[in-house]
């Protein structure tokens, strides 16, 4: 009983928006278990009836926002692999800090709320396919070396942001442009010359 995708009031759109601010803000904070009918209505100013219009329950609420959140990606393989880099993980860290933040990434990997991992699978699994399908398309196309892993380097990305985190305990914007170099370095053959930016 997720928001249906047809057109939406000015009233109904700032509504949702501010019911997916707060759901996203108690994730980021608390996990999927702070996401609750109650704290998302306290939290947001919508009545906690309007949400169960909506929404069947808390589940239903945590996964139509996580689906609104994460940007569909269609990349297009351009020949430049170091900006495509830098685009690919400039998202990464806009989905895994602005979305799930810290309590959703701890939950995550903890799979602590089978119903969440799900959905943030449902969500991110179609991302990194097209992804992992740009990387393959450059292969094809010789911009990258044609035995590149397309889904190691998915892997990889992902564990740019995690590894950034664990070690400095948070990523700011520009944090993994040097991944991005040693990225490009590994996929061409050829020594990053400049540096990003």
């Amino acid at each position: 009983m997720t928001d249906p995708t047809d057109d939406l009031t000015p009233l109904q759109r700032a509504r949702r928006a501010r019911v997916d601010e707060a759901a996203l803000a108690l994730l980021r904070g608390g996990g999927p278990s702070a996401v609750t009918m109650e704290a998302v209505a306290a939290t947001s100013g919508v009545a906690k009836t309007t949400l169960y219009r909506r929404y069947r329950d808390r589940g239903d609420l945590l996964a139509a926002t996580l689906g609104r959140a994460v940007r569909v990606w269609e990349p297009t393989p351009t020949g430049d692999v170091r900006a495509g880099l830098l685009a690919v993980l400039a998202e990464t860290r806009r989905q895994m800090h602005d979305v799930l933040g810290p309590g959703g990434l701890a939950a995550l990997v903890a799979d602590e709320d089978p119903a969440f991992t799900a959905a943030v699978r449902a969500v991110l699994v179609p991302w990194a396919q097209a992804l992992s399908d740009l990387v393959a398309a450059h292969a094809r196309a010789g911009t990258v070396r044609p035995d590149v892993d397309p889904d190691a380097v998915v892997t990889l990305l992902l564990g740019a942001y995690v590894g950034h985190l664990l070690w400095h305990r948070d990523v700011p914007e520009g944090a993994l442009d040097p991944a991005a170099d040693l990225m490009w370095a590994a996929l061409t053959g050829r020594p990053a010359t400049q540096p990003l930016g």
